[in-house]
């Protein structure tokens, strides 16, 4: 008997997901050691070692965390909630530790803790918890009333930071809980659109003015097609005209550093010794990679340290110049497959909680490697996000295991309901 119970939840386990897991975490190890090898420090200060014992420690607070009763991770939301917003409130107004002008760190001294890592969990979990008993609905407005209230919060307190990065990563997540929490593919493009005014009307080019235009008629469109109230109607419509016209005002409400970045992701050669430095040396790297790339170890623009945080926000250019297009295809094939056991654990259960904590997991790592790819080969403004499991960092690497843990713990106890 004990050896079949045995045996019947070791088949509740992922294996293929505990193996690419492993696979991308062995990745990056190897990857922070390349980049990090010209420090001349004893093994047990260099960052490639740091980082093991990051991911051990995450993987012990991943299998404590499968052992779980979902249950008891419901019951848990509120006070996880309200205990990440006081560790945003401490690092913003007591003690944060300031690193290149952004308090986002609570120095513990051992070990330098980020809360707003932590609070993405706290709130994927809030969010899914609520969302799951009260479905939401552009027909009843109010049923949005309690998940916005949930989300500005933190989204506030990290962006004052600032951490913008951090702060969409917060919105990708109640964008993807609110579509699995009822709303449909039209919905989901009408809340949306007044960003997507934003972006085209920002510019005076004929392009964008034409592509804002159809804009317009898309959005009309869906309102006739989901004939909502036309108070609601009025206010789509209103909200995207006015985005429209104050593109310029959410200019302004960005950061000197933050509209740099900007400029430079429209024309890095505009400053290539300033703002445009880090764009062009990371394309520089991962362009001399090649098919194959020049090595493990052997990075030009790496280990003469052009390639500014080579460890951390541009492990991806890193990659590219050692490993060239084959190893960055072989790694992007192993998020894939990361992303694809992760996600089918929904299908598992009819559970919507199971639902949208495994769904709001894939959203945060799939934006992290959005983002940081496509900010590594110019097709976005450089930003802090790291890549996951690649990318050294203590809260981030733990962060990431802590969401592995909670994607195994739902198809493990998920059998169990």
């Amino acid at each position: 008997m004990k050896l079949n119970h045995f045996l019947d939840n070791t088949r509740r386990v992922d294996w293929l997901f505990l193996g690419i897991t492993l696979a991308l975490m062995t990745c990056g190890v190897c990857l922070v050691y390349s980049a990090t090898a010209s420090d001349n420090l004893p093994f047990y200060e260099t960052l490639w070692f740091k980082q093991i014992l990051y991911f051990a420690g995450g993987c012990v607070l991943a299998a404590g965390i499968v052992f779980l009763k979902i249950d008891w991770l419901k019951r848990a939301t509120v006070p996880l909630y309200i205990l990440s917003l006081v560790f945003l409130f401490v690092v913003l107004f007591v003690a944060g530790d300031v690193v290149k002008g952004a308090g986002r760190w609570i120095d513990l001294g051992f070990f330098k803790l980020q809360p707003s890592e932590f609070a993405k969990i706290a709130y994927l979990l809030t969010i899914s918890y609520w969302l799951s008993r009260h479905p939401v609905s552009l027909y009843k407005v109010k049923t949005f009333v309690v998940p916005a209230l949930l989300f500005i919060v933190p989204f506030a307190l990290v962006l004052k930071q600032p951490d913008l990065s951090t702060a969409l990563v917060f919105i990708a997540v109640t964008y993807v809980a609110f579509f699995f929490a009822g709303l449909t593919l039209t919905d989901m493009f009408l809340l949306a659109s007044p960003v997507l005014s934003v972006l085209f009307s920002h510019s005076q080019d004929i392009v964008f003015q034409v592509l804002w235009g159809l804009l317009i008629c898309a959005v009309v469109f869906a309102l006739v097609r989901r004939r909502l109230p036309k108070v609601l109607t009025v206010l789509f419509l209103a909200a995207n005209i006015l985005a429209g016209y104050a593109s310029s005002m959410a200019w302004n409400m960005l950061e000197p550093h933050q509209q740099k970045r900007v400029h430079t992701f429209l024309d890095p050669t505009s400053d290539p010794k300033g703002d445009g430095y880090q764009v062009l040396q990371s394309l520089t790297a991962i362009g001399s990679g090649g098919l194959t790339g020049k090595g493990f170890g052997q990075g030009t623009q790496t280990n003469l340290a052009f390639l500014p945080e080579e460890h951390t926000d541009f492990i991806f250019s890193v990659l590219g110049e050692q490993f060239g297009f084959a190893g960055c295809l072989f790694i992007l094939s192993l998020y894939t497959l990361f992303l694809w056991r992760a996600s089918s654990t929904c299908k598992l259960f009819a559970d919507p909680f199971i639902t949208l904590i495994t769904m709001g997991a894939c959203t945060i790592f799939l934006f992290h490697m959005i983002v940081n790819i496509a900010m590594t080969i110019g097709l976005m403004p450089v930003t802090g996000l790291p890549l996951p499991f690649l990318s050294y960092g203590g809260s981030f690497a733990l962060t990431c295991m802590v969401l592995v843990g909670g994607i195994l713990c739902m198809r493990f106890q998920g059998w169990r309901q």
